[in-house]
């Protein structure tokens, strides 16, 4: 008899239904590492390719919220189906799935672990070898737009009510140093990054904001961006982003001073 799935079980199947479309459905989350090629479609369909040639399609029930592949005999990917599905490339059959309670908006891998941002504010994170979950834990108080796992220990979060929050998975819980917040934003946050020194989100109300982590606070923040902002990548010096119309700009800001914060009803300028 054919295993029953359970919350936040791993379940074992010997074939996954493959999706009958073509792969020309909005795209709706995409990995690329100069050779390989994994895409999700808002149809469910899942999409694993080469610079010449389709080697694996499969299938969600839902829109695919993310997809993990590095070119090897295994692929994952994430789905508002509530499932983080393990796929067997050579076959193209689902070989495990691990369900969450609530939809997943987002997913990001580092180095064999998933954090996964569900509907609910909550974040999973789970090992991809074996397929399990770790822990999970409430996030925001309105659904998770964007994970990103800067390191297996260093989460970045955000939401759709404009917050964006950084975890320290290595600290223990109620450690003042395991989270800090960073508000601003006043529409959701639909992108993330980050690194040792500082995060970077962008979000619906047209702005990209640099966060100093040791501060704590706003140290740059570039406007003249559209609301159809999708995501950004940021290094030591640099940041790339898009929803400037149809252009992807980059920003080199290594000679910048971290920003004073204005107070809008400060009328004098003084402190």
């Amino acid at each position: 008899e054919e295993e029953e799935e359970e919350e936040l079980g791993v379940v074992y199947e010997e074939e996954a239904e493959a999706d009958d479309g073509d792969g020309t459905s909005e795209v709706t989350a995409l990995a690329f590492d100069g050779d390989h090629v994994a895409s999700g479609h808002a149809c469910g369909a899942v999409f694993l390719r080469n610079t010449s040639r389709t080697l694996m399609r499969a299938s969600h029930e839902g829109v695919v919220t993310g997809v993990h592949w590095e070119g090897g005999a295994t692929a994952f990917s994430a789905s508002a189906d509530r499932r983080l599905a393990q796929w067997d490339v050579r076959t193209g059959t689902r070989v495990a799935a691990l369900q969450a309670k609530r939809p997943i908006l987002c997913m990001d891998v580092c180095e064999g672990y998933a954090a996964l941002g569900l509907d609910d504010g909550s974040v999973c994170v789970c090992s991809l070898s074996p397929l399990r979950l770790l822990f999970s834990f409430k996030a925001h108080d309105s659904p998770v737009s964007a994970v990103r796992l800067v390191t297996v220990s260093q989460l970045v979060t955000s939401c759709a009510g404009g917050g964006v929050a950084l975890w320290r998975l290595d600290e223990e819980e109620g450690s003042e140093r395991r989270l800090t917040r960073f508000d601003g934003h006043t529409a959701p946050v639909v992108c993330v990054d980050g690194d040792a020194e500082k995060v970077v989100s962008g979000a619906r109300d047209g702005t990209v904001r640099v966060w100093d982590i040791s501060l704590g606070r706003l140290r740059f923040m570039l406007q003249g961006f559209t609301p159809y902002i999708g995501s950004v990548q940021l290094s030591s010096s640099w940041l790339m982003a898009d929803g400037t119309n149809n252009a992807v700009v980059m920003m080199d800001f290594s000679n910048g001073e971290p920003a004073e914060e204005e107070d809008d009803d400060d009328e004098d300028g003084d402190e």
